[in-house]
């Protein structure tokens, strides 16, 4: 009989502690407006991204907004541009990218994802590149890295020690 009353206290302190921890807390950061543009890029931009994450320092967020700023400015899209509205008042869906399916075999190396925060004015022209153009997200961000890169140096592969 004393087991089980030890067990029921114990399990009692242990629901409480539960009930504590699970208490909503305060944000004490306030959210930032900044949209996640979730894509996904090919294996070797990816490789570039993180070799010019290293030399620069910027993040992935800050090359991919550098990066689409530096686009949209060659495309001339403004930056305060504001992208037409359905007449329901809703932001008009971005064009997709057409997604081709192929065999490949299991060693290919297949896309990697990414989800960099990206801010609202930025997404705004992104949304009217993507309709401009009639291309989707994807091959609008994959054209501005690989340019971006380029403008920078940073090179189609990393260098190997010693050469």
């Amino acid at each position: 009989m004393a087991r089980s009353t030890k067990a029921a206290a114990a399990r009692k302190a242990l629901v409480k502690q539960a009930e504590q921890q699970a208490a909503p807390r305060t944000r004490t950061k306030s959210r930032q407006d900044k949209p996640t543009l979730a894509v996904r890029i090919s294996y070797h931009t990816n490789e570039r991204l993180s070799h010019a994450n290293e030399e620069t320092g910027l993040g992935i967020s800050g090359i991919v907004e550098a990066a689409l700023v530096d686009y949209f400015d060659f495309l001339g899209i403004p930056a305060d541009a504001e992208p037409p509205r359905n007449p329901d008042g809703s932001r008009p869906k971005r064009e997709r990218t057409v997604k081709s399916r192929t065999r490949r075999a299991k060693e290919d190396i297949d896309d990697v994802a990414i989800a960099p925060r990206i801010t609202r004015q930025t997404d705004n022209r992104l949304t009217i590149a993507c309709l401009d153009t009639a291309t989707g997200p994807v091959d609008i961000l994959e054209t501005a890295l690989k340019a971006w890169l380029l403008r920078r140096g940073i090179p189609l592969y990393r260098r190997t020690p010693g050469t």
